[in-house]
């Protein structure tokens, strides 16, 4: 056991609490830092009299397409209780986003997903856009941002999506159509290389960062599609093949989004009210897909987690309720 607050191994055992559902929460003590805190501190059950297993049982059914209203009737409690469990998991989203393993390879697919938020505006006018970035190999939601489908919205979206990303040697950036991934990846990944390495044969001076490949697949009116390469790349990176530059897997994951989460229904009721409500479902979406429901295409009881090397079993939304971040959990 380690404190919450200075990280000291010298912690013991400071008596305990009975909680009104008979549940023993152990209470410990720091001797470096003298604070006092218990096995709930600094977790989404912080402070939280209900019990872990009715938050999880809401938290499940909103996973699994439920509303809000029908989530609280099926739970026995209120909707407004039902949007606080939900923020309480979703600001505990950092510590269940760790980055990509150093040094190894990893295939991006980039692309929006539209929903409505309060009024029924143009969708260029409207908050409810999402910009949705996956790991293609092991299905992992690395990033969703929501909001207006500005400017900012990308370049929020794909700085988090790179910075999740930077530590691989080797990076397939793939996405359709919309060249402000390409073009805000530019300013974050472009390097210039040594007069050594430009010749007349090969000119380019300002290139995409080794190991790194950036392409776009344009679908046409007609059913024809073409891939684009956008800017130059490194003269030390093999580019795959045009077969492989596609979003199919995100675009079968937004598939299962509008299934799963009720905001991104289709000629229905459900919708988000406001941004942050979207921002919200979709955190807690992303930890339920990541770290608790195994993928069909990954194999029996695997998740994209541990796909990606970060957990060696799947989890219950109970231990991440219960628990500080993915490394406080015991294998």
């Amino acid at each position: 056991m380690h404190c919450i607050y200075c990280q000291s191994e010298e912690v013991v055992k400071n008596g305990s609490k009975t909680l009104k559902s008979d549940q023993v929460v152990q209470r410990y003590l720091c001797k470096t830092c003298g604070r006092r805190f218990n096995e709930r501190s600094g977790t989404p059950m912080a402070r939280l009299r209900t019990p872990a297993a009715t938050v999880e049982m809401a938290l499940n059914a909103r996973g699994e397409g439920l509303g809000i209203r029908a989530a609280a009737r099926v739970v026995g409690t209120s909707p407004s209780s039902i949007s606080a469990w939900e923020e309480r998991l979703s600001s505990h989203l950092p510590a269940w986003s760790p980055p990509a393993p150093e040094g190894g390879e990893v295939t991006i697919e980039g692309d929006e997903l539209y929903t409505r938020v309060g009024e029924n505006l143009p969708p260029e006018a409207s908050e409810g856009w999402t910009i949705s970035f996956i790991e293609r190999e092991s299905r992992y939601w690395l990033e969703a941002s929501a909001g207006l489908k500005a400017a900012q919205l990308f370049e929020q979206g794909v700085e988090r999506a790179w910075q999740w990303a930077v530590s691989s040697a080797w990076i397939r950036w793939f996405t359709d159509g919309e060249r402000r991934y390409g073009k805000e990846l530019w300013k974050l990944a472009s390097v210039y290389l040594p007069s050594h390495l430009t010749s007349e044969a090969y000119p380019y001076q300002k290139v995409w960062r080794e190991g790194l490949e950036v392409a776009i697949k344009i679908k046409g009116s007609q059913g024809k599609a073409r891939v684009e390469w956008l800017q130059v790349e490194h003269p030390w990176t093999a580019m795959s093949s045009i077969a492989e530059v596609h979003a199919n897997h995100l675009e079968a994951f937004n598939s299962a989004l509008r299934r799963r989460a009720t905001a991104y229904r289709r000629r229905q009721n459900h919708y988000a009210k406001q941004v942050e409500g979207l921002q919200r479902a979709l955190n807690v979406q992303r930890l339920i897909h990541n770290w608790v429901r195994p993928h069909w295409s990954l194999g029996k009881a695997r998740t994209p987690a541990m796909a990606m090397g970060f957990i060696q079993r799947p989890l219950k939304i109970s231990e991440i309720l219960l628990s500080r971040g993915f490394e406080w959990i015991t294998p």
